[in-house]
């Protein structure tokens, strides 16, 4: 594997949310990175209720005192501006007041994930964000049973704007073969966009996606795996255009919480 390597959910942002405590915490995590085969990073921290301190304008700046840290350490990884952003149902009066950081800073998509410990029919939400003129990119959503094992729920996620990302985690340590199968499923049927560590410190959850590049690979062939884990996300953190295939349509009854 030559390609570089893009992670595009990594928590790198030292004392701004549960990612690593120290600056050198989050300097050893991008050493890890790097030495992994990434070259690209959406360096996020929690925009939720419990992190309502984290706003843009501290992300930001989080940011660029990193950048500069790996520049005097010669770590040639280069980090980009991200938050996971937790949906509610003020998620797009948030994101039209400029309280919410898209990917890169760019104003073009948004990372956003569940409610914690709630499953919540999102084909709403994503219609107003792209109304707004945001797109939504789902956080991790394979770690929510009624996505990952319903059959077409997430097709329908897609065709209502979405894009997704999966956890490099969830690809090379499933929970269950069961889960693994169904995200085998995803791959295959094109309803995976963008890899992402999901990162925290350099010991628990250290980042890294070069694993998950090899599994993917073999489940579906090295040139879906380039596009998953480095041309896709790469293009999404330089604001270029990005066109993926829709999945096929596959509708299914949603039961569950909504708003």
């Amino acid at each position: 594997m030559t390609i570089p390597l893009t992670d595009l959910h990594c928590h790198l942002l030292a004392g701004l949310d549960d990612g690593p405590r120290t600056e050198e915490d989050a300097v050893a995590m991008c050493r890890l990175a790097y030495a992994d085969g990434t070259r690209a990073v959406l360096a996020t921290a929690h925009q939720n209720e419990r992190w309502q301190s984290v706003t843009p304008e501290r992300i930001r700046q989080g940011v660029r005192r990193l950048a500069l840290l790996l520049h005097q350490e010669g770590v040639g990884l280069a980090v980009f501006p991200g938050a996971e952003v937790m949906a509610h149902v003020e998620v797009e009066a948030c994101w039209r007041n400029g309280e919410l950081l898209s990917v890169a800073d760019r104003g073009q998509y948004l990372l956003l994930e569940m409610p914690g410990g709630l499953f919540v029919d999102l084909r709403d939400t994503a219609a107003r964000l792209r109304r707004a003129g945001v797109s939504p990119i789902l956080a991790h959503p394979e770690r929510h049973p009624e996505l990952l094992h319903e059959t077409g729920r997430i097709e329908e996620l897609v065709h209502a704007g979405c894009l997704v990302q999966v956890s490099s985690g969830s690809v090379t340590q499933p929970a269950s073969r069961r889960d693994e199968r169904a995200l085998k499923g995803w791959f295959r049927r094109g309803s995976v966009h963008v890899i992402g560590s999901d990162g925290h410190s350099p010991h628990r959850r250290p980042p890294g996606v070069a694993a998950a590049y090899h599994r993917i690979a073999h489940w579906t062939g090295d040139s879906v795996a380039d596009r998953i884990c480095s041309t896709n996300g790469t293009a999404i953190l330089h604001g270029l255009p990005l066109r993926v295939p829709e999945p096929p349509a596959k509708r299914r009854a949603w039961i569950g919480k909504f708003w």
